[in-house]
């Protein structure tokens, strides 16, 4: 892994235009997760049906992504406190008014939700349902 970005490593089945924001968004700030923040797409993934987590490189602690059976990117863990959800236009001012903050370094139709502290038993719940919409909106 030493030397590599992390895009190269990125299994090419999501290099799709249905992720070019996501993809881009990999290519150029090329992230990493804290353990922390990506454990909880791990998860995530176990509790939503359709739902599948991924890193191109876990023991590396490399971004972790939540996707669709059809390999749409619906979410993103990403360095020390990012968890990125890409939700319909309709969904995102009820994130806000949740707590998400609009993403527009990841694409147009992403928010962002602080997941500190994930031992919170209600943050991690509300970022499971934002997670579920997610899915559902896709």
């Amino acid at each position: 892994m030493a030397g590599k970005f992390l895009i190269d490593v990125t299994d090419p089945r999501f290099q799709t235009p249905q992720n070019a924001d996501v993809i881009e968004f990999i290519r150029v700030k090329n992230p990493f997760a804290h353990s922390d923040v990506g454990s909880i797409i791990f998860d995530v993934a176990k509790t939503i049906p359709g739902a599948h987590a991924y890193s191109p490189a876990p023991r590396s602690f490399a971004y972790v992504v939540l996707h669709d059976d059809a390999d749409r990117i619906v979410a993103i863990a990403f360095g020390q406190r990012g968890y990125g959800i890409r939700l319909a236009p309709a969904s995102i001012d009820a994130a806000i008014a949740e707590g998400a903050v609009r993403a527009p370094e990841i694409g147009p139709d992403w928010v962002t939700f602080d997941p500190w502290d994930v031992k919170d038993k209600a943050r991690r719940e509300k970022i499971r349902k934002w997670s579920e919409r997610a899915i559902a909106d896709y």
